[in-house]
């Protein structure tokens, strides 16, 4: 109803003479503000949990030409496709004139019902600010959609309701708040000058997920009400997009070689390059197609026309503005261009207090079979109420730098996960990505199997669950990094896919530091002069009159900062059936872990706790020497082992009691009585042997079992029969209810030799963790002659810093650092004059970080510069060179 946003009459002949002299021109003005509502009610949020980052504006807009995110695909690359989209909404009044109702003229955010006081801001699900968020608003957790306070504005009920989200595994919706990983939501009128131009109420939601299968498309659904009293039966929609495929500032101007297409079977239309190349995007990008697709239309007309042209000869007035959008042309693509298109439907109904539905999906691709594959993902998607294969949850991930190395760890939190579409927990595992390009890439591309790499990138560690005991890793140290570098870490979680669709495994998205909660940035640094790592205080300690293990343990600090407790004791306690380990506050006596069973410093059996996470390596579960020691004919070896199987549940891989069994030292005591044993095979079946079986350790007489080998129920050394040990104390019954938990070593003797009264053989025990074995040890500190003596170290770096560090990637950077410092310091830089430059205050590691620029924050000049440390450990003075 107003002039056009964009007014310049003569661009196209500017822009084609300087073309033909060889020169690059805008096309449009970045600085523009015409049609855009006050300022005080502008608001807009970025849209950035899938592969394409945009922003929406509260009067109808996505994207703009410049400043924000306009269609970033794939998110990362810094590669945007979007100028903007807008709305078009035409009707004949009763006076018979038409009018457009439109973006850049018409369209203003509405207050915010739900709110006290009238904020027009949108509502994002992804910011708890931007709605009224209440933690004790669990509606939908039972179906691991909590609301928190999310709500929606239903335009037909007046009402602020929560979503009704679709369970595909019970067909039935249930109520909760936000449908996608990321959902914005604003009201908006046509009513920016004070009297409205068709009597509109709008509401638009977002949709946005970061799945495999839906992160190259976003949803907008658009609920219109006509609030005034007209019926409207002529009622035209219109979609006007301007995609700029290769940019918009100087040097790229991609955009003037953009073709537009369109399928009207898929109502689907997009814009792409015509060499698919753009020379600010350099020659290894290969610009992909973006576009959109109606997904539902009223009365399901879908798109009607389409129309294209160059965006400076626009009608000006509400007559040419409808007859466009209520047209049924289907026009063709102009030769290249920076051209807009319109996606039209017409005919629609929309009487008097009536609400309509228009949805359509941002998609990209990139190529047309791909985009059109998207397309059609998404109207699956939404055909099946958004609901979906989902992968399982992002991981929490938290990190902590060191001396050039970084250590992850994250929460379990994923394997809990629910695929909404079977009903079923399919956790498989983790993969650990890498970025030093912060996002742009995450490492090395996949092979594919013709040839081609990508899109998908090579993780640099993966885990899986084990199988045999459910267990898998939850921390990660990557070592051999460049101090000073800043990397990006992502952890996703995937599952096992779906066999009956058929769908490939599913991965949560790896998403950006700040933004998402399974990325982190982080930066590698030298530690704290003097520094004493946690691995450095380990003490291993055994009870008076004990024998102490071989068994060790592995501790890592990967958050000293929540570390409580000083000193960390960790014992052992045990039972027939298990051996346990319990960690300790050695000053408190508070119990931080108990009864935990793994004694193999598996990695994925290791919790971090405290900040810490300790593995437990027991010794070797062998006898430490099985030989004969005592002789009835003095030097002469009558009993000689000839084989042992060692554990006899180990060998057949069932349940092993707790180590007291095995730790216990044995004697076989060839006697003119011997003893009652019992067949393997039942426990129960008498043998009759020449010998007895003593525990010496615990003093008293034990069981021995036959492996009878020619079922004959004797034993019989020369065919090879073994002998179990069982630690159950000797009364001549059977004891079958002691297996597997007692039973200890299988072995036999050589068959050439026969044993005679009075010879004794030993079985030394094992060299296991026990009560007795107590270890030690403290949270990392600082020696402090240590540190006295590393001030030495202390060095800048780079020096001489030469135009730039290596480390400086982000446009303007400039940054040196101080290494090897003590965790508290005084740092003062002065000129060769002796002039105080700046002082800086370090606390912490042991690199500090200068961005050189002066106390009163101006860049230092070249020259030489020296540098005076002071701390409680003495002081240091060097001195470094700034060459520009």
């Amino acid at each position: 109803m107003r002039t056009q946003n964009r007014f310049w009459l003569s661009a196209a002949l500017i822009v084609l003479t300087l073309c033909l002299a060889g020169t690059t021109l805008y096309a449009k003005t970045a600085e523009s503000t015409v049609g855009e509502p006050p300022s005080e009610v502008m608001d807009w949020v970025f849209h950035n949990k899938g592969n394409i980052v945009t922003t929406i504006f509260n009067w109808g807009l996505m994207g703009k030409y410049t400043d924000v995110p306009r269609g970033e695909w794939p998110k990362g690359s810094g590669n945007n496709y979007l100028a903007e989209i807008k709305y078009w909404m035409g009707a004949t009044l009763p006076s018979g004139d038409t009018v457009v109702a439109n973006t850049d003229e018409d369209f203003m955010p509405e207050p915010n019902f739900a709110s006290s006081d009238n904020d027009i801001r949108i509502r994002l699900s992804t910011d708890q600010t931007r709605y009224e968020y209440d933690e004790f608003d669990t509606v939908g957790l039972g179906y691991s959609r909590p609301a928190y306070g999310w709500r929606t504005y239903n335009l037909e009920t007046n009402a602020w309701e929560y979503n009704e989200i679709y369970n595909p595994a019970s067909a039935e919706f249930f109520q909760g708040g936000p449908i996608a990983l990321q959902e914005s939501q604003y009201i908006m009128n046509d009513a920016r000058d004070g009297s409205p131009a068709l009597g509109l109420l709008i509401t638009q939601t977002v949709y946005q997920w970061n799945f495999d299968y839906n992160q190259d498309y976003l949803f907008v659904v658009l609920n219109i009400k006509n609030v005034s009293a007209n019926d409207y039966t002529d009622f035209a929609f219109g979609l006007y997009c301007d995609f700029d495929v290769g940019g918009y500032y100087l040097g790229e101007n991609g955009r003037l070689g953009d073709l537009v297409d369109f399928n009207p079977d898929e109502n689907l239309a997009w814009t792409y390059d015509e060499d698919n190349y753009d020379p600010g995007w350099g020659p290894s990008v290969v610009a992909g197609r973006m576009g959109t697709k109606y997904i539902e239309t009223p009365g399901g007309l879908g798109m009607t026309s389409f129309r294209t042209g160059i965006w400076d000869s626009l009608p000006d007035n509400d007559q040419g503005r409808y007859a466009l959008i209520n047209s049924e042309q289907f026009d063709e693509s102009l030769p290249p261009n920076d051209q807009y298109y319109i996606q039209c439907t017409r005919g629609i109904n929309l009487p008097a207090g009536a609400v309509v539905r228009v949805v359509y999906a941002l998609v990209a691709g990139q190529t047309d079979d791909k985009l059109i594959e998207n397309a059609r993902m998404a109207q699956v998607v939404y055909d099946n109420y958004f609901a979906g294969p989902e992968p399982p949850v992002q991981p929490v991930l938290k990190a902590v730098a060191g001396d050039h190395l970084v250590k992850l760890y994250w929460n379990n939190g994923a394997e809990n996960s629910i695929d909404p579409m079977t009903g079923e927990q399919d956790f498989v595992g983790y993969k650990i990505y890498r970025s030093t390009n912060y996002g742009a890439t995450w490492g090395e591309l996949t092979f594919n199997a013709d040839g081609s790499r990508g899109p998908n990138y090579i993780p640099l560690a993966e885990f899986r669950v084990d199988e045999s005991t459910g267990l898998i890793p939850h921390t990660f140290i990557d070592s051999s990094l460049t101090n000073g570098f800043e990397y990006w870490y992502a952890v996703t979680a995937y599952d096992k896919g779906i066999d009956t669709i058929p769908l490939d495994p599913l991965e949560s998205g790896k998403g950006r530091p700040g933004e998402d909660s399974s990325a982190v940035s982080v930066m590698p640094r030298t530690d704290p002069a003097g520094y004493w790592p946690i691995q450095n205080t380990i003490e291993h300690r055994v009870a008076e009159g004990g024998v102490m293990s071989e068994g060790e343990i592995f501790v890592e600090a990967f958050n000293q900062d929540v570390l409580t407790g000083r000193e960390y004791k960790l014992v052992f306690s045990e039972d027939v059936y298990q051996t346990y380990w319990h960690l300790l506050d050695a000053f408190t006596g508070d119990t931080l872990l108990a009864d935990q069973t793994d004694q193999t410093a598996r990695l994925d059996a290791a919790e971090v706790v405290d900040g810490i996470q300790v593995l437990v390596q027991n010794g070797e579960k062998e006898p430490r020497d099985m030989v004969q020691t005592v002789f009835s004919t003095p030097g002469d070896t009558t009993v000689l082992l000839y084989q042992s199987l060692g554990s006899i549940n180990d060998f057949y891989g069932v349940p092993c009691g707790g180590d007291m069994h095995f730790r216990s030292t044995y004697e076989i005591r060839f006697t003119e009585t011997g003893s009652t044993g019992y067949w393997w095979w039942d426990d129960v079946t008498p043998v009759e042997l020449p010998f007895e079986v003593w525990n010496t350790t615990f003093g008293y007489q034990v069981i021995a079992e036959i492996i009878d080998l020619e079922y004959d129920q004797e034993w019989d050394p020369q065919v090879g029969d073994f002998i179990v040990v069982v630690n159950q104390e000797y009364d001549g019954s059977p004891h079958p209810e002691a297996y597997p938990w007692q039973h200890t070593w299988a072995f036999r003797f050589d068959p050439g030799l026969a044993g005679q009264t009075g010879d004794v053989f030993t079985i030394y025990g094992a060299p296991l963790n026990s009560p007795d074995d107590e270890f030690y040890f403290a949270a990392p500190s600082i020696d402090e002659q240590l540190a006295a003596r590393d001030l030495d170290s202390i060095r800048v770096v780079p020096n001489p810093y030469i135009a730039h560090a290596e480390w400086e990637s982000r446009a303007g950077e400039r940054r040196i650092e101080f290494i090897h410092l003590p965790d508290e310091a005084t740092i003062r830089v002065y000129t060769l004059a002796g002039d105080l430059v700046v002082t800086l205050e370090h606390e912490g590691s042991g690199t500090a970080e200068w961005n050189l620029e002066s106390f009163n924050e101006q860049s230092i000049a070249p020259g030489i510069y020296y540098y005076h440390v002071e701390s409680r450990f003495g002081s240091k003075i060097g001195k470094f060179a700034i060459i520009k």
